[in-house]
């Protein structure tokens, strides 16, 4: 079988999300029997950023002649990125998260309207043309149905993977990392995914400071920091005598993250809205972590059981799934951890597979 995936959005600085999906599966779908699998984007986009990954990557440039003669792909895979105009291929499009539609979150929304309109007009060319769609959750499926008219039947749930694994690292490294942080091991609280609304960085701070736990353990934000959320926070933080307490890496190594993962006393990510599917629940379960989430969006589906799971909106019910983390039982963690350990590349391969083979 042959395969082309649209990939275009590995043009885009931050190489965060779906690029990260792109490389992950492509690698893993090229490891698998009788596929072929190559990647095509606009030339003139791609060489303003060409990732370290790609120098190694043979790529075709969208709209090429010799491309479409010699590869003759059955499948043509988008990714939040319009279809190519390729003839005799049935097309395949995954969604991850659709939060900059839905009205129920529009407060947390700052996409341009420009985006939102083309992002729409994305999705509802998708409901035209797709042969398939893969959504990366049942939350992410059920969102796109209420939205667009599209059988419910093709559209498939396939869950990710994590990008990052777990590294082995140094001890004197692991220790100048947490010195850099003036954190210790076993006393903070790691959050990932940066400082934003969307992710509820405020009230899981109001949350860490009704806890009491601030009185023995820190609270770090690892991440993409938000200027205009941080504001506020940082009057807060002046305010209530926090401004120690809470910790902001802003980007960090695969490293810095390993070590933070590896030496934190428990993972919060109580976000107002995970659409896509909040792979750094799974990292944290992965590393044996105890994790809070949120009780909306795609967080329960992922977390399936094995977090503790809290109002997003409720700084007092997140003060007190802090304080009940330390009550978990170890061997829930275990299980959590197990449970992580299902969650591959190859499976998330084999079960992409499954859908090209449903359209041909």
């Amino acid at each position: 079988m042959k395969i082309i995936i649209e990939g275009s959005t590995l043009s885009t600085k931050g190489f965060t999300g779906i690029p990260h999906y792109i490389i992950s599966i492509q690698k893993a779908l090229k490891n698998k029997h009788n596929i072929e699998v190559e990647l095509a984007f606009n030339l003139k986009k791609i060489n303003k950023f060409k990732p370290e990954v790609l120098k190694k990557t043979h790529f075709w440039y969208v709209g090429s002649i010799l491309f479409s003669r010699t590869f003759k792909p059955a499948i043509s895979h988008s990714l939040h990125t319009p279809f190519l105009k390729l003839n005799g291929t049935k097309k395949i499009a995954t969604i991850h998260d659709l939060a900059v539609h839905l009205p129920e979150f529009a407060e947390f929304n700052f996409a341009s309207k420009y985006f939102q309109e083309k992002r729409y007009k994305l999705f509802q060319d998708f409901a035209k043309n797709a042969d398939a769609i893969i959504a990366v959750s049942q939350a992410t499926k059920d969102d796109y149905l209420k939205m667009f008219d599209y059988p419910e039947e093709k559209i498939h749930v396939v869950h990710l993977a994590p990008v990052f694994k777990p590294l082995v690292t140094k001890l004197d490294n692991e220790n100048d990392i947490l010195n850099s942080f003036s954190i210790g091991k076993e006393n903070y609280f790691l959050s990932v995914g940066g400082v934003s609304k969307r992710k509820n960085s405020f009230n899981l701070i109001k949350g860490f400071a009704l806890s009491g736990e601030r009185k023995t353990t820190k609270l770090v934000f690892a991440g993409k920091i938000v200027e205009s959320e941080m504001e506020i926070i940082k009057v807060f933080l002046k305010e209530h005598d926090l401004e120690n307490d809470v910790v902001f890496t802003s980007y960090i190594s695969d490293e810095t993250l390993s070590v933070l993962y590896k030496n934190a006393k428990a993972f919060l990510f109580p976000t107002y809205y995970e659409g896509g599917f909040g792979i750094p629940i799974i990292e944290a379960m992965a590393y044996g972590l105890p994790v809070l989430t949120g009780n909306i969006g795609a967080a329960p589906e992922v977390a399936n059981g094995y977090a503790l799971l809290v109002d997003p909106h409720n700084p007092e019910e997140i003060a007190r799934g802090i304080v009940d983390l330390g009550n978990i039982e170890k061997d829930k963690v275990k299980l959590a951890k197990e449970y992580a350990k299902g969650f591959t590349w190859d499976k998330v391969a084999e079960e992409t597979i499954k859908v090209y083979n449903s359209v041909l």
